[in-house]
């Protein structure tokens, strides 16, 4: 076997931790793109029309998402959720200054990665100081010229387009496979 004869394999192994848990990624699945986060539930919001929560993402990010007051959903603070995001539902915009409300997610990012896809460009774009991306569909909104990597963007996502799944705590590794269908 080829790892025996490399020296530093058995090393890498004996630091690995045992059931390190990836917390976000993006799953290619007919022909659509789904990001994918952990995060845990830091608030909750009932109104008239709406329910939602904020979900804290990463060091300093938090992810609102938003759903109908008639779909009756039960999150618990500091329960441990996976918000699945359409490729879709990510909107990129020119620049690095805010055009809305903050009642979208929205998030200065630079794009990392451009990829031809069936439905055109694909978008990877880094969040800024944080270890995550989302990808996204092309192009970008307000772009004078095609967008590049290292071009700064806007990241811009719908609340009522995320869709939240909760982690069983004791095996959470396990829980985000079968949430994802993986």
């Amino acid at each position: 076997m080829i790892g025996s004869k490399i020296h530093w394999i058995q090393t890498f192994r004996e630091n690995v931790r045992v059931g390190l848990m990836i917390d976000r990624g993006s799953v290619c699945a007919d022909n659509t793109i789904t990001n994918w986060v952990v995060g845990v539930v830091q608030s909750q919001h009932v109104g008239l029309v709406r329910s939602g929560v904020r979900i804290k993402i990463g060091e300093r990010t938090n992810l609102r998402v938003r759903w109908p007051i008639g779909n009756e959903r039960f999150f618990v603070v500091g329960q441990h959720v996976v918000a699945t995001i359409p490729a879709e539902a990510v909107r990129l915009e020119a620049g690095i200054f805010r055009r809305s409300t903050q009642r979208w997610n929205r998030w200065i990012g630079r794009i990392v990665l451009v990829e031809p896809g069936d439905a055109g460009s694909v978008f990877t774009v880094k969040i800024h100081g944080e270890d995550w991306t989302l990808k996204a569909y092309g192009p970008v909104a307000g772009a004078r010229v095609p967008s590049k990597p290292w071009d700064a963007v806007n990241v811009v996502v719908d609340p009522q387009r995320v869709d939240l799944s909760i982690v069983d705590g004791k095996s959470r590794d396990q829980s985000v496979g079968s949430v994802l269908g993986l």
